[in-house]
């Protein structure tokens, strides 16, 4: 067992307060793992990246741009004379008045098309074709001429203008003025030209497209009024009326046939009962003498006339109808029925008056009708004739208007529809013949004249262009490669990129501390900016030590130098400073630094302990700062990391929490070695280290993961190195911080 007489000063009696600030109350809650780390191409993020490579950057920028300048300058040919012509060319078709319905292309396409025919082999050697041109030097000497001036060839748009640039270098001033006014009389000849040549042969086109709809359309009149005259009318409604019309009168002339075929078929019938009789010499009145003499009543037949009548009437309607209950059929039932019961009646009344007066006439009636049957048969055999003849003259002229109607209503769509191509096509040609005087899209405003002197400027231009250019790239690479470090900037890093708690935050250390001395003043307010930004995290840790009895903290890292060890020394001796026992373990045994900063033998330490080469309170050793002990790391080796893996570390943190209040363990770092993993599992909680500039998200997201794996408790990061308002110093912190560092 160990007594309390090993071990480090006894708990002071005045103990500080632990007041939270509200704006940091989400750090109590325990870190969940970390969301991973977003990697996306971020301008600020960029920036940022340049600010800490920007030595490397700049150097490498201006190195490069020299090289690069100086080899442009000497790399670019020498000066040469520019010939060049200019030709307009407006952004949309110049018009006098009208619009045509030529197709409007996108100035941008319309230029980089006249480019690409400039360029063409077709207005090439047409060029070359110019006797002059041919027997140039540089002409003779290519061996493919075409392919020697389109390579020579420039061609371009003024920025932002409607001026087309035709330029070419060469050694003679004549050389270049010859071949750019030869190109330039080529386009035009062979595609300016070409354009309006087309213009007009649209024209010529459209004219004699138009001359034929309006003989087209002539014709068609013509047999309008051909059909017109056929079915009486052109309109629709006047043409169905006069069908109707027609319709009606065939009703009748069949109506009328059909009862003169009724009629002739009963005479026919009753002249052969009488030659019957008279064969048989009888005068014997029966049944069917008085039926047929009823039948011939003239008040019977008005009644089968009206029977006929209604029933043609209703078939008629049937037939041309499309209502079956259509109000005029009703009428004709109702008219049918009624004569049919007419009839019954009247022969029922007329039954016993004919067969007295039969039996009264008596054979002295025979004779005559046997002389006045054959009459009617013969009369009505001619009007039978004429009725028939009625009905199929009929029945053609409705069949006939029936077929014009139809011909007549296509040939007036087909003119209608023709009228109107014909009108559209009119209007176009119309305004073809004004447009056509309107002056060509494309002119020339000036030929290429004879260049007196050479353009010395331009390789000048071309290094400083290269120059700027490589300076920029070099800017660019250092910061993408620096950016994909992921290097953490600020303290807002941890939260977004890493979702991790902010436990804390200690200032950065002015840049002349790392090379120069510090100036008294800034020494102290720096001092009093780190003393306060340590006492915040202390603060909350005793909250934490109260509410969760978090009292074994190991302070780790990813990698190394990222201020693991100062910050844990910082951190045990504020909690002194509090008044808590505190302990201090060097917990990085293959690089121990701790006791370098307090300036004390490195052995005996925690190596010695793990090997039971000595007892753990002969290897605590005092410190300058009142109530802070620190266990060295010792010596380590094989036989110690083993000893790490296999001992249970929580019986010893669990013996040295009888006489400390805190023990704080400064560990390895996680990603090289599994030290601190080991040490780990048997703490009560882990706070992150990380570095401003140094630390990357990636590594440690890496590092909070396994951690995380393992089950072990997270309180936050604290992140060194953030920018400071250098608040301490106006409220006049500067003493307490010097008498406390």
């Amino acid at each position: 067992m160990m007594s309390n007489s090993n071990f480090g000063p006894q708990p002071n009696s005045a103990n500080l307060p632990a007041v939270v600030p509200p704006h940091r109350a989400e750090v109590f809650s325990v870190s969940s793992p970390p969301a991973g780390p977003v990697a996306g191409l971020d301008p600020v993020a960029m920036l940022k990246a340049l600010r800490r490579r920007w030595p490397l950057a700049l150097g490498a920028g201006l190195l490069g741009g020299a090289v690069l300048a100086f080899a442009t300058y000497f790399l670019v040919p020498p000066a040469k004379y520019t010939a060049r012509s200019m030709l307009h060319v407006s952004s949309t078709q110049p018009r006098i008045l009208l619009k045509v319905g030529e197709n409007e292309t996108d100035f941008v396409a319309y230029q980089r098309t006249q480019l690409a025919l400039l360029k063409s082999r077709l207005v090439l050697g047409t060029a070359l074709k110019d006797p002059e041109v041919a027997k140039l030097e540089v002409i003779t000497k290519a061996v493919d001429p075409i392919e020697w001036l389109e390579k020579e060839l420039q061609v371009d748009f003024a920025s932002g203008s409607e001026i087309l640039r035709i330029s070419i270098n060469g050694e003679k001033p004549h050389e270049p003025m010859l071949l750019v006014n030869a190109v330039t009389q080529a386009y035009i000849d062979e595609i300016v030209d070409v354009e309006t040549k087309q213009r007009r042969q649209r024209y010529d086109l459209l004219k004699e497209t138009w001359n034929r709809y309006q003989e087209n359309l002539k014709e068609k009149r013509k047999e309008l009024k051909r059909l017109t005259e056929l079915a009486g009318s052109d309109d629709k409604k006047t043409i169905a009326n006069i069908h109707q019309h027609e319709l009606d009168r065939l009703g009748r002339a069949e109506d009328e046939l059909a009862r003169v075929q009724s009629e002739l078929r009963g005479l026919r019938v009753e002249h052969e009962v009488l030659q019957e009789d008279v064969a048989r010499n009888s005068s014997m009145i029966t049944p069917a003498m008085i039926v047929d003499a009823i039948n011939r009543d003239h008040s019977i037949e008005v009644l089968k006339e009206r029977e006929a009548a209604a029933q043609k009437a209703i078939d008629r309607i049937y037939h041309i109808a499309r209502n079956k209950s259509d109000p005029s059929l009703k009428k004709h039932r109702d008219e049918l029925e009624a004569a049919r019961t007419a009839m019954v009646a009247q022969r029922r009344k007329l039954y016993p008056i004919v067969e007295q007066q039969l039996q009264e006439i008596g054979r002295d009636d025979d004779d005559s009708n046997k002389a006045l049957i054959p009459h009617r048969i013969s009369i009505l055999s001619k009007l039978e004739a004429v009725l028939a003849s009625d009905v199929k003259r009929l029945s053609e002229r409705s069949l006939s208007i029936t077929q014009n109607s139809v011909d007549l209503f296509s040939v007036q769509e087909e003119i209608a529809n023709a009228d109107e191509i014909a009108r559209t096509i009119g209007k176009e040609v119309e305004a073809l013949t004004v447009e056509l005087q309107a002056p060509a899209r494309i002119r020339l405003l000036e030929k290429a004249e004879l260049p007196r002197t050479k353009d010395e400027a331009r390789q000048l231009k071309m290094a400083g262009v290269a120059g700027c250019g490589a300076f920029a790239l070099a800017l660019i690479g250092v910061s993408f490669w620096e950016f994909q470090s992921r290097r953490i900037d600020s303290a807002a890093d941890v939260i977004k990129s890493l979702g991790m708690n902010l436990f804390g935050t200690l200032p950065a250390i002015p840049k002349r501390s790392r090379g120069m001395k510090l100036r008294e003043a800034e020494s102290v307010r720096w001092r009093s900016m780190l003393v306060e930004s340590v006492d915040a995290a202390r603060t909350t840790l005793l909250h934490f030590s109260r509410t969760e009895s978090v009292r074994v903290v190991m302070v780790a890292s990813a990698l190394s130098g990222e201020g693991k060890t100062s910050l844990s020394s910082h951190l045990a001796t504020s909690l002194a400073r509090a008044g808590r026992r505190t302990l201090l373990i060097d917990g990085d045994l293959r690089r121990p630094s701790a006791h370098e900063l307090f300036d004390q033998p490195c052995v005996p330490g925690f190596s010695e302990v793990l090997r039971n080469e000595v007892n753990i309170a002969d290897a605590i050793q005092p410190t300058a700062a009142s109530g802070l002990s620190l266990l060295t790391a010792g010596l380590s080796d094989n036989e110690t990391i083993q000893a790490l893996a296999c001992r249970d570390l929580r019986v010893m943190f669990d013996q040295l929490k009888e006489h400390y209040d805190f023990i704080v363990v400064d560990s390895s770092p996680v990603l090289p070695v599994a030290d601190a993993l080991l040490i780990g599992q048997h703490v009560d909680a882990v706070l992150f280290s990380i570095m401003r500039d140094v630390s990357r998200i990636p590594k440690v997201h890496e590092a909070y993961e396994r951690l995380a794996k393992l089950g072990i408790r997270m309180l936050g990061a604290i992140v060194t190195g953030e920018q400071s308002d250098h608040y301490g110093s106006k409220y006049g912190y500067s003493a307490r911080a010097q008498e406390s560092v």
